[in-house]
């Protein structure tokens, strides 16, 4: 198992990311050390995920997709990957997993990234908001957060103990999030939750987003 460290998150602790500005800051040796910094860490997070991959049911998962440490211009701000069913591996909706400089989060979500190619748009998938009260019954929900996708990375989003027990911002958030859509997801945060297990962490947390995002499937 893997311990989530405090340099898996200080890799992002920079206000620079595109190769074109990095530069023109570091010589080349300098820029070389912070490539394969980052590319030590991202080596370990695609592990992290394989392993939790293999823990899945392979009868029903899609092998997981880990995103690249780069995009070809850019460093990235986070690390990211994307576990979906096989009976909805070319779909939109997924599990997704991300490492950034604030915190771990595994999150139900749809893509719109290319989800014109997929033929898919999020009115049906928006449709699970009207189940996630019954989901959360008698689950610990300490950590849970919901947004919609045109938050912030960094903000801080609404809990789900919140959003169930005021019906008035259950309504308004539902109301703003269908106009794109809604992400569910449990989060550890820096300087706050010790993670010694990520790939447990990671395992649970689809496990437990696994009913209402199954529920897709029908």
């Amino acid at each position: 198992m893997t311990e989530l460290t405090e340099e898996m998150y200080a890799i992002f602790d920079r206000n620079e990311f595109s190769f074109k500005k990095l530069k023109q800051q570091y010589s080349e040796d300098e820029l070389a050390q912070v490539k394969t910094d980052f590319k030590e860490v991202w080596q370990t997070w695609k592990e992290v995920n394989l392993n939790v991959y293999q823990k899945l049911p392979q009868d029903k998962f899609a092998k997981v997709h880990v995103e690249s440490w780069t995009n070809g211009w850019n460093l990235r701000d986070h690390y990211w990957a994307a576990f979906r069913l096989n009976t909805m591996a070319d779909k939109s909706p997924c599990i997704g997993v991300m490492l950034d400089k604030k915190q771990l989060q595994v999150y139900l979500m749809f893509q719109h990234y290319k989800s014109e190619k997929r033929g898919d748009n999020p009115e049906q998938y928006n449709e699970l908001l009207a189940d996630i009260p019954t989901w959360a019954k008698n689950r610990k929900i300490n950590n849970w957060y919901l947004w919609d996708k045109n938050e912030m990375e960094f903000a801080d989003h609404l809990s789900l103990s919140e959003y169930l027990a005021d019906t008035k911002k259950q309504t308004l958030f539902n109301e703003e999030a269908v106009k794109t859509s809604f992400l569910l997801g449990k989060f550890v945060f820096r300087n706050q939750d010790q993670v010694k297990e990520m790939e447990e962490f990671i395992l649970k947390g689809i496990e437990q987003l696994l009913p209402l995002y199954g529920k897709l499937e029908c």
